[in-house]
């Protein structure tokens, strides 16, 4: 009965738009904008785009994010099976998607060459990287490029005449980037290994920290920084991301320049644990006196959530109370725990396959941890593929947190730990 009321809303939704010509007159048209979005090739859900308006001498940075709840209500059929799901749950054999793949093709996208609603966030900046002025508003826009990661660092590598905007953003983010980081803030820049499967063989992605992906992290990071300041200053309730204070890092017996893997571990080892809270409160590690998650509103539940209030705010509608956001946060923090999970428990399963498949290759590791010396359980950091696990490890030598040493699967059908013994240590 349920799918047969969201299929009915779709329809709705579907004609509802046809019949509107995509063009809402009350909200502000900022098709004239070139505008980019930036995001791999096969992604379903592009929530962000970004513009660069030039005034005078002056550059104004434009953050569109998608605005699903222009087309949908709160506590409709749509909306309840989204927060039952509260995230999309991307497996690496399938995607579970929190809204309608339909509607997400069709209409949720910031897809290119169609104008699209979304809440544009317009800023300019300080030279040192600081909020001059804010303008937030409900708009149309029209991405001109979709661009993956490689060609997005292409323009800006490049810079070409006809196409500098990204490389202007780049740099105006760059020094953003710095002005946190006076404020405390953390950077862990490294390249990450993960699992995908393709034609059911796990394959190993690596995916490096390079520019367009500072770029995008860093414009995100912006939004959810200057929505929280905005929500917290007109009491409007949200879910606000928070971190608890972070640890001192000690170096003691760490040389970061030779062992900068097992240095990064430890420091992020350090951070608090981040959760969604009621109270706008400090994100310790991005160097903010308050943030929250809004720039996914296609794929997270937290996000979708600040899309209604947001708009319901500018429209001048009812917001949503703080008891029922403050009852949505339990629900979020507590099925996100499950979803993160499940992710896990599908790479965990899937880079088991891999090793499998590769049981006759040595492997070159870094010691980062043991937890239980005993047992002989630790976490090695495979150092070509960019990844770390935890591992069972067979060796006859006493090995120490920050050594090197080349190691081999030995097949083993317990699917909870995978085992390797030690070949030779590093030279």
């Amino acid at each position: 009965m349920c799918n047969k009321i969201i299929d009915n809303e779709v329809k709705n939704i579907i004609t509802r738009f046809k019949q509107s010509n995509n063009i809402n007159a009350e909200v502000k048209d900022l098709t004239h904008l070139k505008t980019y979005s930036i995001d791999d090739s096969q992604t379903l859900e592009i929530d962000d785009a970004i513009s660069l308006e030039k005034i005078g001498l002056q550059h104004k940075l434009w953050i569109h994010i998608a605005s699903p709840t222009s087309y949908f209500e709160y506590q409709s059929a749509i909306d309840r099976k989204a927060r039952r799901l509260i995230s999309t749950v991307y497996l690496s054999t399938n995607t579970y998607y929190m809204l309608p793949e339909i509607l997400i093709n069709g209409l949720f996208s910031l897809s290119n060459k169609e104008k699209r609603e979304s809440l544009s966030l317009g800023v300019i900046f300080n030279e040192d990287g600081s909020v001059s002025s804010t303008e937030i508003v409900k708009s149309i826009i029209k991405v001109d490029l979709r661009l993956n990661y490689t060609e997005a660092d292409e323009l800006i590598d490049y810079a070409p005449k006809e196409e500098e905007d990204l490389g202007i953003i780049s740099g105006i983010l760059q020094i953003r980037k710095c002005w946190r980081k006076s404020s405390g803030a953390l950077e862990i820049l490294e390249s990450f290994g993960k699992i995908i499967v393709e034609d059911n063989i796990p394959k190993i992605k690596i995916i490096d920290p390079t520019l367009s992906r500072q770029l995008i992290s860093e414009a995100m990071i912006l939004y959810g920084n200057l929505i929280s300041n905005f929500t917290k200053v007109n009491k409007i309730p949200v879910p606000y991301r928070v971190q608890q204070p972070i640890d001192k890092v000690s170096n003691d017996n760490i040389q970061a320049s030779d062992n900068k893997i097992l240095y990064n571990f430890k420091l992020k080892k350090t951070m608090g644990k981040s959760y969604y809270s009621i109270n706008p409160m400090p994100h310790s590690s991005l160097g903010l006196t308050s943030y929250l998650h809004a720039t996914s509103p296609i794929r997270r539940y937290a996000d979708l959530l600040v899309n209604y209030q947001l708009n319901r705010y500018l429209n001048n509608k009812d917001l949503i109370s703080k008891e029922e956001v403050e009852q949505m946060i339990h629900d979020i923090n507590n099925q996100g725990r499950q979803n993160i999970m499940r992710y896990r428990e599908d790479q965990k399963y899937w880079l088991s396959k891999w090793f499998e498949n590769n049981s006759y290759k040595e492997f070159n590791v870094i010691l980062l941890n043991w937890i239980n010396n005993y047992k002989n359980i630790c976490i090695l950091y495979f150092i070509e593929y960019h990844f770390s696990t935890i591992c069972n490890l067979k060796s006859i030598k006493n090995l120490n947190i920050g050594d090197s040493f080349n190691v081999q699967n030995i097949v083993n059908n317990n699917n909870d730990i995978i085992y390797f013994e030690l070949i030779s240590l590093s030279k």
